[in-house]
């Protein structure tokens, strides 16, 4: 097959949905199938960035028609709103017309209730203009986008059905598929030592300092823990901004016990993680939350609200603890349990370890060639 990806942002590989992009195109080259990826990247440089998440349709509409002819294209694999012109000018009785499949990396739907139910009890606000554009123009292109696709993609089983009852989507050709992990994530030799009280303990929260992945809630939490326990260390990791962003959050007194990585190499993070315990994984919204698997291989145990993404993949009390989102107080419970029962932290360390192992990205790959080509030939059912 010759498949065509795409993604709106810069195709950056230690990023999330770009990332997952550019293990789905390698993938696809090891399976002998012909991949390339249209991104940020390929829109002229003289186009300003934040113009070209708004323009991205258009130039990858134009893009498809000048080459889909030239380069026998069999697959347009686009993310969520990235074909919405696209689908509006395609004939679709044509025999050779390429299949279009629209894959949710999180779906902004249910991102934008989260944001509104944040806005109402005061913890966001939402910009003037954000009505217009990403709560309002947008969600009317990701809504096309799925509607007029021959397949479609979702990370969790509440993005999908939402989609299904609200999008109008078409069941029949909609699953949901998990990403997965790099060869490189897979089978660590991980030692996982039990923690004697004592011990230092260390949490981790990976990913942008930004509110939907409730960096509220982190600090409401962890200002208390981090001074009731002074062997507890916090750290934050790929936040995007600087030390300075993150500490002005929590007291001077805790400052010393927190440390600030703003950004790093997607193949670093298994020694980002050596020796840290706790994956602290607070957010209000999220498809898949890629990170949590990353952490689980590497030997931490989950701290993860009930949200859509971390629901497909986790089981409470068995590889991890789940709260309930926006709950600051649930996350020091759960703390203080862990902290006093060192044991059962470690069993849920373990079995995060073996949980990860089941999520392949060279399985993946070959689980969504097979939709492809079911969708192809019309055969699911």
């Amino acid at each position: 097959m010759n498949i065509l990806l795409s993604i709106h942002h810069n195709l950056n590989k230690n990023e999330g949905a770009p990332g997952v992009t550019y293990q789905l195109y390698q993938e696809y080259e090891k399976l002998g199938h012909h991949a390339s990826i249209y991104s940020f990247d390929s829109i002229p440089s003289y186009v300003p960035n934040k113009l070209k998440s708004f323009l991205f349709p258009l130039f990858f509409f134009l893009y498809v028609k000048i080459n889909a002819r030239k380069q026998n294209i069999d697959v347009i694999d686009a993310s969520s709103g990235d074909a919405w012109i696209l689908s509006l000018f395609r004939n679709r009785k044509k025999k050779s017309e390429t299949l279009l499949i629209s894959r949710s990396h999180g779906l902004e739907h249910t991102v934008h209730d989260s944001l509104l139910d944040q806005q109402h009890i005061g913890n966001v606000k939402l910009s003037w203009k954000y009505p217009i554009y990403h709560g309002g123009i947008r969600l009317w292109e990701v809504a096309t986008s799925f509607r007029k696709a021959d397949g479609c993609l979702f990370l969790n089983d509440y993005d999908l059905i939402y989609s299904i009852e609200k999008l109008k989507i078409n069941r029949q050709y909609s699953r949901t598929i998990s990403n997965g992990l790099p060869d490189y994530f897979i089978d660590l030799p991980v030692n996982i030592l039990s923690i004697e009280k004592k011990d230092k303990v260390h949490i981790v929260q990976i990913g942008s300092y930004i509110s939907r992945k409730g960096i509220f809630y982190t600090a409401k939490a962890m200002n208390s823990i981090l001074k009731k326990y002074p062997n507890v260390e916090l750290s934050f990791i790929g936040t995007g901004c600087m030390a300075e962003k993150v500490l002005e959050d929590y007291d001077p007194a805790v400052h010393n016990q927190i440390q600030v990585i703003s950004k790093y190499e997607h193949q670093e993070l298994p020694i980002l993680l050596q020796g840290k315990h706790i994956l602290l994984f607070p957010s209000l919204a999220e498809g898949f939350g890629l990170v949590l698997i990353e952490a689980m291989a590497c030997g931490l145990a989950p701290l993860a609200t009930a949200t859509q993404g971390p629901l497909m993949i986790l089981k409470d009390g068995y590889d991890s603890k789940i709260i309930p989102p926006a709950d600051y107080e649930s996350i020091e419970n759960v703390l203080n349990y862990l902290f006093s029962n060192t044991n059962m932290l470690d069993q849920l360390r373990h079995n995060a370890y073996e949980t990860a192992q089941q999520y392949k990205w060279s399985e993946i790959a070959k689980d969504t060639i097979h939709f492809y080509e079911k969708i192809s030939k019309k055969e699911i059912g």
